[in-house]
């Protein structure tokens, strides 16, 4: 009997061409191009945002707080910092840290504190800065709280806020132009891989501008550490490493690391004394 070749249908069952790694292939490429995509979208609006002049931001700030005071709300950028003498510490350390990083006149930085226990920091529009009591009640010296202002004074000084915005928007438009959308799975995880990545260097910059400021100061970067250590010990140690991965902030031992790695570099001194919190620090937090 002579043997005949059985030509099968297209794509089925042709060599190298199996459906399911087909489609896993074609998964792979997309997946890829629309990291790239958001990566520029993402990249081209931080980098216009970045442009905008600061007083820009301001003007926001105080469009938002006269919404919210015509629509009957409290401010998201109202004081909150009743205790007296924590106010006033806080704004010591503020003003020699933004001396020592020599912010301009044209960009004010205005405390806000939070009688939370959140863990947590953080700058938004206009040169507005947040801490929470959950955080400053941890903090072992005022060396880790002068890196704590540093790092978020930086964001503002970066122009960071202005470029996620900027960054975000672009994202936003540029997608929904191609008919795009954040409920389609892989277009958000593409989109958290991106923007993430682009968080992650703004950290880096904030915590390499921060460093800076803190060796004008104290004449070393001792303590500086401190802050990061006591980021890794609050973190979940259940926490995956994908999780990790996808966190905005860089990994605190890589933090850590380069804090050191800079200062060998620019040969600033790691040790030093710190200089200690005020006696009744503890107590204003109540």
């Amino acid at each position: 009997m002579q043997y005949q070749d059985r030509i099968p249908p297209d794509g089925i069952n042709t060599p190298g061409r199996h459906p399911l790694r087909e489609f896993l292939r074609l998964s792979v490429m997309a997946l890829l191009a629309i990291i790239t995509l958001g990566f520029l979208l993402n990249s081209a609006g931080g980098t216009l945002g970045g442009l905008i002049p600061f007083k820009y931001e301001l003007w926001l700030a105080d469009r938002i707080d006269s919404a919210s005071v015509d629509a009957g709300q409290e401010s998201p950028f109202a004081q909150t910092i009743t205790h007296p003498e924590l106010q006033e510490y806080l704004q010591s350390v503020a003003d020699r840290v933004a001396s020592a990083m020599e912010l301009e006149a044209s960009m004010p930085i205005t405390l806000h504190y939070s009688d939370d226990d959140l863990v947590n920091a953080y700058a938004t529009i206009g040169g507005h800065v947040y801490f929470f009591r959950g955080l400053l009640s941890l903090l072992p010296h005022e060396n880790a709280l002068s890196m704590l202002m540093a790092h978020e004074f930086s964001h503002v000084s970066l122009r960071h806020t202005a470029k996620g915005i900027g960054g975000g928007l672009a994202l936003a438009a540029g997608t929904s132009l191609l008919g795009m959308s954040q409920k389609n799975q892989l277009f958000g995880l593409a989109t958290t891989l991106t923007s993430t990545r682009f968080s992650r260097n703004m950290e880096t910059q904030a915590d390499r501008s921060a460093l800076a400021a803190v060796n004008r100061m104290y004449g070393h970067v001792a303590g500086a550490s401190a802050l990061f250590i006591l980021f890794m010990q609050q973190r979940d140690e259940e926490e995956g490493q994908f999780d990790k991965f996808l966190s905005t902030h860089p990994l605190d031992e890589q933090r850590i690391q380069r804090i050191e790695d800079l200062a060998l570099e620019r040969q600033w001194l790691l040790e030093g004394e710190t200089t200690p919190l005020p006696d009744k620090y503890s107590s204003w937090l109540r």
